[in-house]
């Protein structure tokens, strides 16, 4: 594995986290690499762009007519605001269910202010504060639409699972039976892949003419949702949401857990996997961060807006400055 960020303290390296980088066009071409675009992780969250091809596949978003911001909201790792709760209510509510459907679990809102004020009023999250909900309520969505069991939706052997599974493999174009399936924190089947087949399946979400006339008006929709409403798809004060917003109408930023992140722009069509081996939402923020600046989409001029993420510092109890955190690779360039 390929060091990617070290840590200081003082000037002594006291940290570091290797992991994998994997940059492809719509092609199947690996552009830029670093570590082992080989290695196979579980995509966990960063997959839900192409989890939510399922339900737009079946005409279920017509059916039921749900707006760019629900399509949006089931593509999200949400913070629990109101507009999130709000939109899922709205979705279960146009399919005819509400939030006793969901079986995702419940836990407290990403978003601190929220969590504090609730702790504060005794109040005890609720599944749809997961964030979460949105994926799990375009699943039941799917699910009463076809008709289907709405009790089991979570389980490897429900018809819908298997056609998410199917669904990644033909997006990514790689072997369905080689699909290594896990159990994600909400209590839905995970997936893992190659970081570069699971980059190329988000750059062809990026194109979606190169998936076909029977998928690429789905993916179209997905993007065009996502692309318009960034702060759906994870939080107002969330890193997807800075990125997005910083570059409205240009990249789909998708973080997933334990280190996993992802990014699809169409412009240059290209989707973009990292995975770090520390599993920390801030080194994979440094990693995603730096490959865009050394692909050329961050231009030097925005480097201090994103100062605070690229270099996060490090601080003592007595609130003294003791270190720093920053990208220490040089992709690969193919």
């Amino acid at each position: 594995m390929e060091i990617l960020v070290n840590t200081y303290r003082g000037n002594l390296v006291d940290l570091f986290c290797t992991g994998s980088v994997a940059v492809v066009d719509f092609n199947g071409k690996l552009m830029y690499s670093a570590g082992e675009p080989e290695q196979v992780a579980y995509m966990r969250s960063s997959a839900k762009l192409m989890q939510a091809m399922v339900p737009m596949a079946l005409g279920v978003w017509d059916a039921y007519g749900f707006t760019d911001m629900e399509i949006a909201q089931i593509c999200a790792s949400h913070s629990g605001e109101e507009i999130h709760v709000n939109t899922v209510r709205s979705i279960l509510k146009k399919a005819g269910l509400d939030e006793s459907y969901l079986q995702c679990g419940a836990h407290y809102p990403y978003k601190n202010d929220i969590t504090e004020k609730m702790k504060k009023n005794g109040e005890e999250p609720l599944q749809i504060h997961n964030n979460c909900s949105g994926k799990h309520s375009g699943m039941l969505a799917a699910v009463k639409y076809m008709n289907e069991d709405l009790d089991t939706y979570c389980q490897t052997e429900h018809p819908h699972q298997k056609r998410i599974v199917k669904m990644i493999s033909e997006i990514c174009n790689y072997p369905e039976d080689k699909i290594i399936i896990g159990l994600d924190g909400c209590g839905v089947p995970v997936h893992a892949m190659p970081l570069k087949d699971f980059a190329y399946g988000m750059a062809r979400m990026s194109r979606p003419e190169t998936l076909g006339e029977k998928l690429a008006p789905s993916a179209e929709k997905i993007m065009k949702s996502c692309l318009a409403n960034p702060v759906n798809m994870s939080g107002s004060d969330r890193i997807d949401y800075k990125i997005m917003s910083k570059y409205p109408g240009k990249i789909v930023a998708k973080v997933g857990s334990n280190g996993y992140f992802t990014a699809a722009i169409p412009e240059m069509g290209i989707g973009i996997a990292v995975k770090v081996d520390d599993g920390k939402n801030q080194s994979d923020t440094i990693v995603l961060l730096e490959t865009l600046r050394q692909i050329g989409f961050i231009p030097e001029c925005d480097i201090d807006y994103f100062a605070d993420d690229l270099k996060p510092t490090v601080y003592n109890h007595k609130k003294e400055l003791a270190g720093y955190s920053e990208a220490v690779f040089t992709l690969k360039k193919y």
